[in-house]
């Protein structure tokens, strides 16, 4: 059974792409359109391998989310994938996030990775 990938971006094409990016790469997709969805999302699924994660977001942003996965304990690899750039980006905790991708990203290497996380 394929592992499944939480993608949370409020940006409807980029969801879009990033889902049929995790669909190619043979994984599930479920997608959440900012924050406080996908805390929903990580509250009830103990299935998920993966997720694609902005940080810009309106209502509940990325950073409270990494926050959340940090104090629920959950382990779930994070991909931060952010229009923000290399010295606007913040520091996280790698044990959690465990790539930073610039937007627009390559989507091949994203393929890759999502295979290796969701391992």
């Amino acid at each position: 059974m394929p592992k499944t990938v939480l993608i949370i971006d409020d940006d409807a094409p980029t969801r879009g792409l990033l889902r049929a990016v995790v669909i190619r790469a043979g994984l599930e997709a479920l997608v959440a359109s900012n924050g406080s969805e996908a805390i929903d999302i990580i509250n009830t699924h103990d299935d998920l391998g993966c997720i694609v994660l902005d940080l810009m977001m309106p209502v509940i942003d990325g950073s409270a989310v990494i926050d959340h996965l940090s104090s629920s304990g959950r382990n779930v690899p994070v991909i931060v994938c952010t229009a923000v750039g290399p010295r606007l980006t913040p520091e996280f905790d790698r044990a959690i996030v465990r790539a930073v991708i610039q937007k627009p990203f390559d989507v091949e290497q994203l393929a890759a990775m999502l295979k290796a996380f969701s391992a």
